[in-house]
């Protein structure tokens, strides 16, 4: 995985003056509205839940509940998954939304904690996902923990080179970290995205973050540990979620 040079722009415009959108898309389905916020106060409610935000609840070799928060007062999802093995091993919500097609910008927001005991290593934290765009496997791009950088990997629509910035600041242990993910779906360079920790901002790119199909839209977000490569088991804590989408101007 390379650092990005030609892509890092100073702070992606998702605002007028910003990158064009929309030419590409064979989906014609306007750009998608909704917002949706859990601070898991009211404990973890899942698929039939009444008032539920999330449909699954995913657990392989992993478990995902709430618990009392480490640190500070109230409750938040803990995320803990298996040291790999042959399979994935994961612990995280899924929620489904309806499809957000090029010209939306999505925004995940989270909490997050991690103990001293897990690497800030080879975790996968979000996915955006296309579950019915008829093609195996969900394309879509995953935010995830590399010795201790936020980045966004992007091989599962085809992109081998991950999007990175090898001077940005570092998550720590033991301490609670507030994240912030935009991204401007798009299947060329009408594509983008935006990291923000603790209210800095530590990656910027320009690029697809969607796959050249005839379906081009992403309705699925996953949050938690929803891969771990590390040979270790690990223990993510999240806290105060939104997830919101609307078009990009």
């Amino acid at each position: 995985m390379t650092r990005l040079r030609s892509l890092l722009i100073g702070g992606i415009a998702f605002a007028c003056g910003g990158i064009a959108v929309g030419s590409l898309s064979q989906d014609r389905t306007a750009p998608t509205h909704f917002a949706f916020a859990d601070d898991f106060e009211k404990g973890l409610c899942v698929g039939r839940c009444r008032g539920a935000r999330w449909a699954i609840l995913q657990q392989e070799d992993g478990s995902a509940d709430v618990v009392a928060a480490p640190d500070r007062p109230g409750r938040v999802l803990r995320a803990m998954a298996a040291a790999k093995r042959d399979r994935v091993t994961k612990a995280d919500l899924v929620a489904r939304t309806a499809p957000m097609t090029e010209g939306t910008a999505v925004s995940i927001a989270f909490d997050l904690y991690v103990p001293k005991a897990t690497p800030l290593n080879s975790i996968q934290l979000v996915d955006l996902e296309c579950a019915t765009c008829g093609e195996g496997g969900n394309p879509g791009i995953r935010l995830y923990l590399r010795n201790g950088r936020l980045r966004i990997d992007r091989s599962k629509i085809g992109i081998a080179d991950a999007w990175v910035r090898d001077d940005a600041p570092t998550l720590t242990h033991d301490r609670w970290h507030h994240i912030g993910l935009t991204v401007r779906i798009g299947a060329d360079h009408d594509g983008g995205a935006r990291v923000l920790l603790d209210g800095e901002e530590v990656l910027a790119a320009r690029g697809a973050t969607i796959m050249k199909l005839l379906r081009r839209h992403i309705d699925r977000v996953q949050i938690g540990a929803t891969a771990n490569s590390n040979p270790v088991p690990v223990t993510l804590y999240f806290d105060n979620v939104s997830v919101s989408a609307a078009p990009s101007r």
